[in-house]
């Protein structure tokens, strides 16, 4: 989760403008007293007077408040309530969930955010440099940390998830040995066995190939980088690059009709990570997958909270934010146009039928008579009823969510549609999103 950096005047300013009011880190007068040693948004701070007209004197031209506020509107306003508002429902959360942050965590993060910078001296200049105060870069800190332990707690994972998920994407979790390998080519073999000489003598590999090579290589002294085998295309240069000892430089090579001189400068073996070396990864892996990063959850808080727009710079964001709350539809990755919104029963979906079986390249029949969809497709056949709690699935009766007709258009429950016609779909909760593809998971 990124936070926008403003200065504390001009956040001051859009508080104002807003009419919100100014607190340092959102008071929750109607909990109970803090635990001992927990960290809890501060009392309410003293409301600031007002700007005066003219902020300041320019080449001895006024700089008004006006002119400021018509900047912060037209530059920054949806930014800094975007900051503010995220971090008022994470604060809630936190509360919600019995989340707290104790003195000793933060403490022991700020100090480990500030070793960063190198120095205190570096630091404070930072800080300068972005017009922040200490104490609003402390109360962005806790608010980032206290999304992180809501991620922690949403996307708990089970055990045999993370398994699964490891055996299923082992082999993106070795390295292959690879070698730093280096190249020059000649079109005759004359001109590579004296290249050959020159570097056995002593001269360095990649001087003799910006002189000799006609590779475009050459230009890097014939560095091909860090390769493993499979990078290699000709079998015989796999061979000899992964049988050289580092610094070892081999006799010419014919392949396809030039001649190649290897070196090795550097070598690495192969690096295979077990489960318990790769859970990090694989937790951030599964989580990626599950749409349970902080960008998601931060969304998701959006878009299970009231939020009423009262300013009218900022009205715009309703439209937006009434669009979060509503359950979108994605088949390979492309979203699809719905001519009502999808909803909810009882914890499955229904969804208008049309546009799926579109987006799924299915023919579809409609017969008026019984209100029944037929699809079909690759020699695959659905077909719902209006009112039936049974879809027919290529000849066998399936259980789903009645199909019903709302205003003209069929709503039937996207998996056994999708199922039926041999693609696969998952259900993102922290999106509210449901993704299909048109072939089934491998």
């Amino acid at each position: 989760m990124s936070y926008t950096r403003f200065t504390p005047a001009l956040v001051l300013a859009c508080l104002l403008l807003l009419g919100l009011s100014v607190t340092a880190g959102w008071s929750q007068t109607r909990t109970a007293a803090p635990r001992a040693g927990t960290v809890r948004p501060a009392p309410a701070a003293a409301v600031e007077p007002p700007m005066p007209a003219v902020l300041a004197m320019v080449n001895g031209k006024p700089l008004t408040a006006e002119s400021f506020r018509e900047a912060t509107n037209e530059g920054f306003a949806r930014q800094i309530f975007e900051t503010l508002l995220h971090r008022r429902l994470i604060w809630d959360e936190a509360q919600r969930l019995g989340i707290t942050l104790s003195k000793s965590e933060f403490e022991a993060k700020l100090h480990q955010v500030k070793a960063g910078y190198g120095s205190p001296e570096a630091f404070q200049t930072a800080l300068h440099q972005q017009g922040l105060t200490e104490a609003y870069f402390d109360q962005r800190l806790k608010t980032q940390m206290l999304l992180d332990m809501i991620v922690d707690r949403r996307g708990a994972l089970r055990e045999d998830e993370i398994s699964a998920y490891y055996d299923k994407h082992k082999s993106e979790y070795v390295r292959p040995a690879r070698v730093h390998l280096f190249d020059l080519v000649t079109t005759d073999a004359e001109a590579a066995y004296a290249a050959r000489r020159r570097i056995s003598n002593g001269e360095e590999f990649a001087a003799v190939a910006k002189e000799m090579s006609v590779d475009p290589s050459a230009a890097q002294g014939g560095d091909r980088g860090w390769l493993s085998a499979t990078q290699v295309p000709d079998e015989l240069m796999r061979a000899t690059a992964f049988s050289l000892e580092v610094g070892q430089t081999s006799n010419p090579l014919l392949v396809s009709g030039k001649y190649h001189v290897l070196y090795v400068s550097e070598a690495e073996p192969g690096v295979s990570r077990n489960l318990a070396q790769a859970r990090p990864d694989l937790i951030t892996a599964l989580r990626q997958e599950k749409g349970l990063t902080r960008e998601a959850v931060q969304d998701a808080l959006v878009r299970e909270a009231g939020v009423q727009i009262n300013w009218d710079p900022l009205r715009y964001l309703a439209a937006e934010y009434l669009s979060m709350k509503q359950i979108h539809i994605y088949v390979d990755g492309k979203p699809v146009v719905l001519p009502r919104p999808a909803f909810l029963v009882g914890g499955r979906l229904l969804a208008p039928a049309k546009p799926l079986v579109v987006a799924l390249g299915a023919r579809m029949i409609w017969t008026p008579g019984t209100s029944t969809l037929t699809a079909e497709r690759q020699g695959k056949k659905v077909s719902f009823t209006s009112g039936k709690p049974i879809a027919m699935i290529n000849g066998k009766a399936r259980q789903v969510v009645a199909s019903r007709i709302e205003g003209e258009i069929l709503l039937v429950e996207p998996r056994a549609l999708v199922e039926g016609l041999g693609g696969s779909v998952q259900w993102n909760a922290a999106r509210n999103s449901l993704y299909i593809k048109s072939t089934p998971e491998s």
